[in-house]
């Protein structure tokens, strides 16, 4: 049986999450029987180890001078010293002046706030380079929301959001576009069954090869 803390609250809906220490969530609305929510965990059982498994590979990013992430599947080295606060690329250097260089949480705050700079173009972007054939389906252009997911690289909502993943910064510019198609597909088909994938085909013939890239343990916030 997998262990996991159980947090009720006024959600609709069941949630898991695997924190990046390997513990188990779920999320479950006030009501939820625990017989369901018990249910609902041992469905999922293989995804959790394979989750787990992949929390276990994914080296630990460090946020000091001289470390290395990746930003858009490139590998940037931080230059982290002392000097007035910001934060700008040079080249294969993402240069960052703080008063305290030497704690790690300043740096990794300050780099944060610059990939949320750098995200916001780049996502409308792919959504707008995509979006034409929805839009001539009749369906409106959803409004982005750039958020720090733990189990999930997009969503679409209901109230016409949708949302990405800041961490898909890491990884190449393919595997945005197909967190966005995938998602856009959702506004003709709402759940994963053939005629979502049929559709997938049609708009990203790669898509399937685009989305292995995502199991690369790449560094990340």
């Amino acid at each position: 049986m997998t262990d996991y803390q159980l947090i009720r609250s006024k959600r609709r809906s069941l949630e898991l999450r695997v924190l990046e220490d390997g513990r188990v969530q779920v999320r479950a609305p006030n009501r939820a029987p625990l017989r369901m929510v018990q249910a609902f965990v041992d469905s999922r059982r293989q995804w959790i180890r394979d989750q787990q498994q992949r929390q276990a590979r994914r080296p630990r990013q460090r946020w000091q001078d001289g470390a290395a992430f990746c930003f858009r599947g490139e590998p940037l080295q931080l230059d982290v010293c002392q000097g007035v606060s910001r934060v700008q690329r040079q080249g294969g250097y993402l240069q960052v002046r703080l008063a305290e260089p030497d704690q790690e949480a300043p740096v990794q705050s300050a780099v944060e706030n610059w990939l949320r700079r750098q995200a916001r173009p780049l996502f409308e972007d792919s959504i707008d380079r995509q979006f034409g054939w929805f839009a001539a389906q009749g369906y409106n252009r959803p409004t982005l929301r750039v958020k720090k997911m733990r189990t999930r690289w997009g969503s679409l909502s209901a109230r016409g959001y949708i949302n990405l993943n800041l961490a898909l910064l890491h990884y190449p510019p393919a595997v945005l576009d197909y967190v966005v198609m995938h998602e856009l597909c959702h506004l003709q088909h709402m759940d994963h069954g053939p005629g979502f994938h049929a559709l997938m085909d049609a708009r990203m013939p790669d898509w399937r090869q685009r989305k292995a890239l995502l199991e690369q343990p790449l560094y990340q916030p």
